[in-house]
């Protein structure tokens, strides 16, 4: 009877069996673009790395304030090299261009340390 009972569970299970299809989760490598915000929501989750760069981006006024500075500090040296001079204070440096007979001499002072450098540049129409 054990024999007819294993013959018999034999015949009436059938299996059916498919053939397994790889689909791939993460867009970048064909799954559904949907899933794309959702992985990356879990990763951003699961960063424990943090920058230690201590970088902050500028400020929009403080971009201003530089692009304005050089565009100050330009049309200064410009004006100079014409025969002109100039004085331009800035939250860091004061900064006086003179034109010395072809010779332009830029007088700068760091106002933190009261240091100064000068910075000379010959061939501006002078006799050198």
């Amino acid at each position: 009877m054990k024999i007819w009972l294993i013959a018999g569970l034999l015949c009436c299970g059938s299996a059916g069996a498919t053939q397994l299809v790889y689909t791939p989760v993460n867009p970048a490598f064909g799954g559904n673009a949907l899933n794309g915000s959702y992985l990356l929501g879990n990763a951003s989750a699961q960063n424990e790395h943090k920058s230690s760069s201590g970088y902050t981006p500028p400020s929009a006024l403080d971009r201003l304030a530089g692009s304005l500075e050089a565009r100050l500090m330009s049309q200064l040296f410009n004006d100079a090299a014409n025969g002109g001079e100039g004085y331009l204070s800035t939250k860091d440096f004061n900064i006086q261009v003179v034109n010395e007979d072809g010779v332009l001499l830029v007088h700068i002072t760091d106002k933190a340390s009261g240091e100064t450098t000068v910075i000379e540049v010959g061939g501006l129409g002078g006799d050198d």
